[in-house]
């Protein structure tokens, strides 16, 4: 029984360090890998306050759990039901062999723009396709691109494959559209991706509204400073939309200044769910 307790006690201690060492993204890209685990461990805090421990301990345990679900579960609660633009958000998977079904359902979506990510040589006809609903279209190298119902009035691709951002005209209200593909989380290069996304939007001006497959969680810090650059929050609910070995995981969404709501569509070919989202433009 001793070593059961001390056991468990380790446990709780490991899950202790990985929820707070996941707030610290900002020291180090590990921060945000282990953020990715903060609701599991979170939970595992808070049931482990019901255990028989000293009231030190078990406060140590309610304050971790708490901090770990409060910045993460309220993000899976439905967005407001009303919004300005409409966006639909897909990772595409650039072996896609059901690209007619991709293109019907983004015009029975009816968005008003589009946000592709792995564009590549073998699905790139989608956008010729679709250039009859979405004539104004902005490409970038590695695969990132805006299609637009709207006229395009500026475009800019950042290096590498980070984001293509469009300037998009709605009838003299402007709008700038990030299409965004980061790297995988660390020891990948999710941040130095995040870093080059946000010296491209700290250029825009107006709203900015992002759109991709971060490849990483909402949560994370990589995220969260590109929502502080372009002055956004997550349309919600967020959920999972990349299944890893049978982890679900929450690759895929939206970001706006006033949020908004969110509906998925199917795979349609693609290991990503696609992503539907009526955004606010201004904040609340």
């Amino acid at each position: 029984m001793k070593l059961f307790r001390i056991g468990v006690g380790l446990l709780l201690a490991c899950a202790t360090f990985g929820v707070w060492s996941g707030f610290a993204g900002g020291l180090h890209p590990i921060g945000d890998t282990l953020s990715l685990f903060r609701i599991v461990l979170g939970s595992a805090c808070l049931i482990g306050c019901l255990l028989s421990i000293g009231w030190a301990w078990r406060s140590v345990l309610l304050a971790t759990g708490t901090a770990a679900l409060i910045t993460t579960i309220p993000m899976l609660w439905p967005g407001p039901g009303t919004g300005d633009l409409t966006i639909y958000s897909k990772n595409l998977w650039y072996r896609n062999g059901q690209l007619d079904a991709v293109a019907a359902d983004m015009r029975q979506s009816r968005a008003e723009v589009i946000a592709l990510q792995e564009v590549s040589s073998q699905n790139e006809r989608l956008m010729a396709a679709l250039s009859d609903t979405y004539p104004h279209q902005h490409l970038c190298r590695y695969g990132v691109a805006i299609l637009s119902k709207h006229p395009i009035t500026d475009r800019i691709c950042s290096e590498g494959r980070s984001i293509a951002a469009a300037q998009i005209d709605r009838g003299g209200e402007r709008v700038w559209v990030g299409s965004v593909h980061l790297p995988w989380p660390f020891p990948f290069a999710n941040a130095r991706g995040a870093d080059a996304a946000q010296e491209v939007i700290e250029d825009l001006d107006g709203p900015v509204v992002l759109a991709g497959d971060f490849n990483i969680f909402p949560w994370a810090n990589s995220v969260r400073q590109l929502q502080r650059s372009a002055g956004a929050i997550p349309a919600q609910p967020i959920r999972p939309t990349f299944s890893l070995k049978g982890a679900p995981l929450f690759l895929d969404h939206v970001h706006a200044p006033g949020g908004g709501t969110v509906t998925y569509r199917g795979l349609l070919g693609s290991d990503h769910l696609g992503v539907l989202a009526r955004v606010r433009l201004q904040p609340h």
